[in-house]
């Protein structure tokens, strides 16, 4: 399995409970959720995703965005 391929799968068991915790993806990848969510992102967008059923497809798409901007930079008002 390929790095790739473990982000994939890791996304796949996790995606009804939201992705999985910070920890989580932490502990399994070494990663921020935001860059864990970015190359999963860039991933699918590479091809990975038309292997998928679309449904699931597009439901890890809309997990990745919301992630990715829950997680995204601070603002200080």
């Amino acid at each position: 399995m390929t790095n790739d391929d473990h982000l994939l799968a890791f996304a796949l068991k996790w995606m009804h409970w939201g992705g999985g915790s910070a920890g989580d993806i932490l502990v399994e990848f070494g990663l921020t959720p935001t860059t864990y969510f970015q190359r999963l992102h860039d991933y699918l967008r590479s091809g990975a995703a038309l292997t998928l059923p679309e449904h699931v497809a597009h439901q890890l798409d809309t997990l990745c965005i919301n992630r990715k901007a829950q997680s995204g930079p601070r603002r200080d008002h």
